[in-house]
């Protein structure tokens, strides 16, 4: 009976270290390069999911080892922003929860801000985007961050039956008027022909210069 006891304990301890797996979405960022304005790119994996207060991990994640680049000029209040597109007629809550963005060694750098509130639609049924949860990573405080490779996310969804899930949206916003803070940069974007060139030209003119310097000290 002891022996039951002890296999049945061990077999109980067992059972709650086994870790919770945040469901995985990937998200492809587009072409490589500068962006000035505004940029929203589509994701699917939640497309169909019925709200029944249900409470979701989630950790999405950028193609191609892909990331999102921030400049010391880039506006403070540049929002990275996950939404669900949602169909459906009555009222809605905002789902709730906590989360963080991380960077290529998968560690956070920066934590989602909550918004509260509700949704009320046509009675015939209406389409909206639903906000998971903002990110203002030039607003956390301490060192600069470093690029960002995706978000993790831990998400009590609403109770209403009557709204679904038709797809999700990425939205990468500056926030800025002036066109030097509303920048940023999907990627690794490759040195220009004309950066190289520039560089060609410092190359020449120092050699050039350094000969110069030993003609006149033959002299």
């Amino acid at each position: 009976m002891k022996k039951a006891l002890l296999l049945l304990t061990m077999l109980g301890c067992s059972m709650s270290w086994v870790p919770t797996y945040a469901t995985t979405i990937t998200i492809d960022l587009g072409p490589t390069g500068r962006v000035t304005g505004e940029k929203t790119v589509n994701f699917s994996g939640l497309n169909d999911l019925n709200f029944s207060g249900q409470t979701l991990s989630l950790d999405l994640v950028f193609s191609g080892n892909g990331f999102v680049r921030l400049f010391k000029s880039t506006s403070p209040t540049f929002l990275l922003l996950p939404m669900l597109d949602v169909f459906g007629a009555g009222t809605i809550n905002d789902p709730t929860g906590s989360g963080y963005l991380f960077n290529k060694a998968g560690h956070p750098i920066s934590s989602v801000t909550s918004f509260g509130g509700s949704v009320t639609t046509d009675p015939g049924g209406e389409a909206f985007r639903l906000a998971l949860g903002g990110f203002f990573p030039l607003l956390a405080g301490g060192t600069f961050p470093p690029d960002i490779y995706g978000a993790h996310l831990d998400i009590t969804l609403p109770n209403a039956s009557a709204f679904n899930v038709t797809g999700g949206e990425l939205g990468l916003f500056p926030n800025a008027s002036q066109r030097w803070h509303n920048q940023f940069q999907i990627g690794d974007v490759p040195e220009s022909g004309c950066t190289l060139f520039l560089a060609l030209i410092a190359v020449v003119s120092l050699v050039g210069l350094d000969a110069a310097m030993r003609q006149c000290r033959s002299m």
